[in-house]
């Protein structure tokens, strides 16, 4: 009998520099309320809690959106967020408006984490050749887990020029099944886990044709999941935004 292994998946995304408790929206019957919610003390102690909880059994990532929204963000082009978001203990992370600063300081942003950004689907004009790593591979409580990024496919499509300056965006699908097999055959992974920015219906889409990942991290589109959303054999989930909430996920892997 194969042995079954335990991981916690905690998600963030869309948290545009919210970098305090703020008022946050809620729905109560049929009215709204409000109350406090977020900021990443907040998000620092509750993920110091599901790591203890799992043992450090835990995979921590950030679907982008992360690096703007808020003037100190903006004031700094992202690198007020830098200290806070290394002592938080992420595994990857990919983006969207953190584009907005130009893809030059986005890269020295990048170059400051200390967690990788991932993408599949960015490319350099130039050199043809992507400027991020498509995946990493982490080994977490006996598992190994292949981690797969993609950015937000609009970049260069609806947004000012100056955010994809000498690099170009595809959706990342056809990306993908060469990574997944790459990840089953060569590398042996027990999971497949997509860090994705291109927004629910995009996400649901393309898990109907591209077969093989077990989990979908979602982002872009401010969904509160509040229970994950099964697609085929892939569980999806998103968190809302503003770093309000957090996702949390709670595997048992068997055989892969």
């Amino acid at each position: 009998m194969k042995s079954r292994k335990i991981l916690s998946i905690i998600q963030m995304n869309d948290s545009h520099a919210y970098f305090d408790l703020h008022q946050e929206m809620f729905w109560q019957g049929d009215h709204a309320v409000y109350r406090p919610a977020g900021g990443y003390a907040r998000i620092a102690t509750i993920v110091k809690q599901i790591r203890a909880e799992s043992q450090g059994r835990t995979l921590f990532c950030d679907c982008g959106d992360t690096l703007h929204g808020t003037y100190p963000a903006l004031d700094t082009q992202g690198q007020a967020l830098i200290p806070i978001l290394n002592s938080l203990g992420l595994d990857a992370m990919t983006a969207h408006w953190e584009f907005a600063y130009g893809p030059k300081v986005f890269n020295q942003r990048v170059a400051e984490l200390n967690y990788p950004m991932l993408a599949n689907n960015v490319y350099d004009k130039g050199t043809k050749k992507p400027v991020y790593r498509s995946y990493i591979i982490k080994e977490i409580g006996g598992l190994r887990i292949g981690l797969v990024g993609i950015a937000s496919n609009i970049v260069d499509k609806t947004m000012p020029p100056s955010y994809s300056e000498g690099i170009s965006f595809t959706l990342g699908k056809d990306e993908l099944p060469p990574i997944i097999d790459m990840l089953r055959t060569q590398e042996k992974v027990d999971l497949i886990v997509l860090v994705s920015h291109l927004g629910f219906p995009q996400e649901m889409k393309l898990l109907s044709e591209v077969h093989g990942i077990d989990v979908c991290l979602s982002g872009h589109t401010h969904n509160r999941l509040y229970n994950a959303v099964l697609n085929g054999k892939t569980i999806v989930i998103q968190s809302g935004c503003h770093g309000s909430f957090l996702g949390r996920l709670d595997l048992e892997v068997e055989g892969g």
